[in-house]
């Protein structure tokens, strides 16, 4: 039996998991894309209903990207984070924070590293998958992990105790409306020296996507295709990296050299509707 650590903090008023953001379809399809753009429903993406279906439904296409064992691939995210964990000394069996974790296997993966954990999601479905993940780890690792079940924004959260954050499709899943709260909630868990590795998104400003979810009648063919305005789309949110270092005041910023070219080339083509980037923050003295 785990003696992995659970705290609930019900009612949930807004929740969710996203952990991908490179890919140009979501769980909903063009189909749902459309009713944003128009402007109808545009709340349902925003509640936790919305992803716990998509869990319980298991389209969460958004999950492809992320490494799916740790332990062993040495590409993707993972590699940027193993760099992050190795050369930040901070970081190193110090303890970590997951938002909006999902069943994300980087969870125990940072636990078997030698981290506390501590993570928040509101879907009950992903973290039923969660669980699951976790048992499957020895008792030494499930222990290092508690789980915050239920919204993020009233969650009881540690206060200046965090070394590492992990966000991985947190920041592009709340409502941008929302971001001043979210980042009062990170300041609030981190501490100067605290290092966060971020995955963000740039979206194309107009997107060449199938009208109405019809695909177009060849790979060539885009004629039947409409045009949407795509940079407002979402979730996944448009987040920048102008936005991040703007939101993320007294924090460095880093990316790969060459990665926001790399960016801007790649979204040329309308028919990309994004691309997404990983980066490296660090928390500056007292701010």
């Amino acid at each position: 039996m785990s003696r992995m650590h659970v705290t609930k903090v019900f009612p949930v008023v807004f929740g969710g998991s996203l952990l991908g953001v490179a890919y140009k379809s979501w769980g909903g399809g063009h189909e749902e894309r459309a009713k944003v753009y128009d402007g109808i429903e545009t709340d349902e993406r925003l509640s936790i209903n919305w992803w716990d279906d998509k869990w319980s439904l298991r389209q969460t296409s958004w999950r492809r990207g992320e490494a799916t064992d740790p332990q062993k691939t040495f590409d993707g995210n993972i590699e940027v984070v193993r760099k992050l964990l190795e050369t930040e000394p901070v970081v190193k069996n110090g303890k970590a924070f997951v938002p909006l974790c999902g069943d994300s296997k980087v969870v125990p993966y940072l636990a078997a590293k030698g981290m506390s954990v501590v993570c928040v999601e509101g879907s009950e479905n992903a973290l039923k998958r969660l669980r699951e993940e976790i048992a499957t780890h020895p008792q030494a690792v499930q222990d290092r992990i508690t789980v915050i079940e239920g919204d993020f924004f009233t969650a009881s959260l540690p206060e200046a105790d965090i070394d590492f954050i992990y966000d991985r499709g947190s920041l592009v899943a709340i409502d941008p409306a929302r971001r001043g709260e979210y980042f009062a909630a990170i300041q609030k868990v981190s501490k100067p020296g605290t290092v966060c590795y971020l995955e963000g998104i740039i979206r194309s400003p107009v997107y060449s996507g199938p009208a109405r979810g019809k695909p177009p009648p060849s790979n060539t063919d885009y004629a039947p295709w409409v045009k949407i305005p795509n940079i407002v789309c979402g979730p996944p949110h448009n987040t920048p990296p102008s936005d991040v270092k703007e939101l993320y005041k007294g924090w460095v910023f880093r990316m790969e050299e060459g990665a926001m070219d790399a960016l801007i080339e790649g979204l040329q083509d309308t028919k990309n509707s994004h691309a997404h980037y990983r980066s490296a923050l660090k928390r500056t003295g007292d701010a």
